[in-house]
Formats: structure tokens, sequence, C-alpha cells
């Protein structure tokens, strides 16, 4: 047990908590995830709501909302999937190195990728870090 006026270690885990930090790439590949997810949505939404009131003026609100949900789900699923793919060609295509992603490792991506930040993306997602090469 530490004094009152020790500070904390912060290499020190506990109870299975990951030392400071190491959440950092994949919190930013969510954000960013989250923040595509979003402006899609609103701006998807609100087209189909305006159509959808134009020519069906009795449509139930339930149905925009029930639209807005399954787009969501579905743009997340397109965008990590088209990130997956995307990291599968560059890997293919000798645009990364190394060819494993590791948590907290670097991955080295060249700066000719021509579907880089979606290969960013999937490695922030997995916990490396992206560099440019």
């Amino acid at each position: 047990m530490r004094a009152r006026h020790e500070k904390p270690d912060p290499q020190v885990t506990h109870a299975g908590a990951s030392p400071r930090g190491r959440g950092v790439p994949r919190r930013r590949a969510l954000v960013k995830i989250a923040v595509l997810v979003v402006l899609a949505n609103q701006i998807l939404t609100t087209a189909f709501s305006f159509l959808a009131h134009r020519n069906y003026p009795d449509v139930a609100p339930g149905l925009t909302v029930l639209f807005s949900f399954a787009l969501c789900a579905i743009l997340i699923v397109w965008i990590r999937t088209d990130a997956k793919l995307a990291w599968e060609d560059a890997v293919e295509s000798g645009f990364v190195s190394p060819v494993a992603i590791a948590r907290g490792g670097m991955v080295a991506i060249r700066s000719e990728c021509p579907r880089r930040w979606l290969v960013v993306l999937h490695v922030e997602w997995e916990g490396g870090l992206a560099v440019t090469e």
C-alpha cells in the first residue's frame, strides 16, 4: 500500500487495466469512424426523410428512425470492411511493412499507397501506429 503523498506508478496496471496511452490508436480510429458515420448518416437520413414525407405525407416518424439506425450499422460495417480490404491490398502490393500489426507497434505505410487513409484506419483499429515511409 502506498502513502497518500506518493504518486501512482503509471506502468503498474490494476485489475487488467492497460498502461496509459496504449489504447490511443484504437480510440483515434473509433473517433474517425464515428465522425464519418454521423456525417453520412445525417445527410442520408435527411434526404430520406425529405423524400419520404414529400411522396408519402403520412409516413410514420419511426420509419425514419429505423432507417437511421440501420444506416449507421451498414456504414460501420462498410467502412471497417473497406479498411480491412485496403490493408490486404496494401500488403499484397508491398505498400506496408511489417505485414503484421502488433499492438503498439509501428507500421510503415508508403505515401504512394492508393487507399492510404483506409490502411491507416485499419492499423489504428488493430492497435498499431501508422507512420509514413
